[in-house]
């Protein structure tokens, strides 16, 4: 089984700390502060929507001793036209070979069901308004060096596959997420686990948008089982008409 590669992945979990199991329950966050993140949400939601950006990334497969037995790299320009996505991929390689056009032609294959696919597997942020009655948050911890900055656990209320669980870094004073780690509540049949990190760091004309994408999971088919990690960078964010 080959793993998807590096854009295939970030269309997969791209929907958006260190996930940290097991959270203890504490009081609940207030209403203003989760009326301000679902405002401050459904922006970086219509970002998501709009804009075309620079991506640069890599995933390593490990062996069963966890060293790395394959890497695979790729730089791409997500490009929104209305409502569409195309992935026009700048540079691919695979253990060091240029695989730029076979990514290339994979894209152009994909490109008429990628947004449908996408669609399907995309993840809502929690946060946002018509999302957050379906979980369960939790102010978990105060930064003892910053008590604005508070973290706030999710729990989906009825796990699915396009439920996750984890917890956020949260500005109080800009009702803003800063950085949530996740997992994917009910994976795809062929994958064990997935692991996410998502840190917001780029700025956009509409406001904050997602800079970096970090993962870390594993899957297979019967008896052959491979665990994958990687990370991608966004960057050049530009802001398109409303579709």
């Amino acid at each position: 089984m080959r793993f998807p590669s590096v854009h295939a992945v970030l269309a997969l979990l791209a929907a958006a700390s260190i996930l940290t199991p097991g959270l203890a329950r504490a009081d609940p966050p207030s209403p203003e502060l989760m009326a301000r993140l679902a405002a401050t949400s459904a922006t970086m939601d219509e970002v998501r929507k709009r804009a075309s950006y620079t991506m640069e990334g890599h995933i390593d497969t490990l062996d069963g001793d966890g060293n790395v037995s394959s890497v695979e790299t790729t730089r791409a320009r997500v490009e929104r036209d209305g409502g569409r996505t195309h992935l026009v991929i700048e540079k691919a390689t695979k253990d060091g070979k240029d695989v730029t056009d076979e990514e290339r032609k994979k894209a152009a294959r994909e490109e008429g069901k990628h947004d449908e696919e996408k669609q399907k597997a995309r993840i809502d942020i929690p946060f946002l308004a018509a999302v957050q009655p379906k979980y369960v948050f939790d102010q978990v911890e105060t930064d003892p060096k910053d008590p604005t900055r508070v973290r706030i656990a999710f729990t989906p209320k009825e796990p699915d596959e396009h439920s996750v669980e984890g917890s956020a870094w949260v500005d109080t004073r800009a009702g803003q997420f800063l950085s949530a780690g996740f997992k994917v509540s009910k994976p795809g049949f062929f994958v064990d686990y997935v692991h996410v990190t998502v840190e917001v760091g780029a700025r956009t004309e509409l406001g904050p948008a997602v800079s970096r994408i970090t993962f870390d999971g594993k899957g297979g088919f019967l008896f052959i089982h491979k665990h994958f990690r990687g990370s991608e960078a966004l960057s050049n964010y530009a802001i398109g008409p409303k579709s």
